[in-house]
């Protein structure tokens, strides 16, 4: 069975130079995170995004789902219920977005990212709930019509009604955020994970050529423009909505990983 996080510094064995941070004073103190995703899937880049944020070091594998090979049984003796993305510290995997999330806040840098008041905690993980069970499911069509279908099959079609359905059913979210957001703020407030979670839907929506849902409204066009300018939650000179694929990164199976050099 091959092994799936075989590549980048973990070629070489757990105790060698280049399995540790790239510099500062955590070098060898933490090691080079492993992800494993999709660059077309929400829930990777938004490891991705709290990686940057958290100032992590991650190397990135892909994991071509559009090929099923989240079903494939080197992929499910990682993650057996095929839950996708999956990640690995030296012994340690773990996989799922929340899951991924949890660990990298404990690792990371700087203060917590979690609101401390308990209301705007709340209110920061119903915006959270939203996006994934609400935005994401419609996102994931959307973005398996028009950009992942035809990378299997270069004769496949989008199915437009299941755009069309996808972009009706997205609109009272879309339109309850933009509603939520205030000028020059971000969804309560302060940057919070509810911020990581929508950035990733928003931007998939913006690859997948639905960029109009966010233009056409104000408050969330806005708040898209901060969230590409934000600098790292922990401090870093590092922007994440950098390291997030373009159209052509997913269709080429390319994703960036963070590389953190101003500890």
């Amino acid at each position: 069975m091959a092994d799936l996080f075989a590549f980048g510094s973990a070629l070489n064995p757990l105790d060698a130079e280049g399995r540790y941070g790239a510099a500062g004073d955590l070098k060898k103190t933490q090691y080079v995170m492993q992800l494993l995703g999709f660059p077309g899937d929400p829930d990777t880049l938004k490891c991705l995004i709290i990686a940057a944020e958290k100032g992590i070091e991650v190397e990135s594998g892909v994991l071509d789902i559009s090929r099923g090979a989240e079903r494939s049984d080197d992929y499910l003796a990682i993650s057996p219920n095929g839950v996708v993305p999956a990640l690995k510290e030296a012994l340690y995997q773990v996989v799922g977005d929340l899951a991924i999330i949890s660990f990298i806040e404990g690792r990371g840098l700087g203060n917590r990212m979690p609101p401390r008041n308990a209301q705007v905690l709340a209110e920061q993980d119903y915006w959270v709930d939203t996006a994934r069970t609400v935005v994401g499911p419609q996102v994931r069509a959307i973005v398996q019509e028009k950009v992942v279908k035809d990378m299997a099959d270069d004769a496949a079609q989008p199915n437009q009604a299941a755009v069309d359905a996808a972009r009706a059913a997205l609109a009272p979210a879309l339109d309850a955020l933009d509603a939520r957001l205030a000028p020059g703020r971000f969804i309560v407030g302060e940057y919070s994970y509810a911020d990581v979670h929508w950035t990733a839907c928003v931007h998939l929506l913006m690859v997948a050529g639905q960029g109009d849902l966010i233009e056409r409204r104000a408050n969330l066009r806005a708040w898209f423009g901060r969230i590409r300018q934000h600098k790292s939650f922990c401090g870093q000179n590092l922007v994440a909505y950098d390291l997030l694929p373009s159209l052509e990164d997913i269709k080429a199976l390319r994703m960036k990983g963070v590389v953190i050099t101003d500890f």
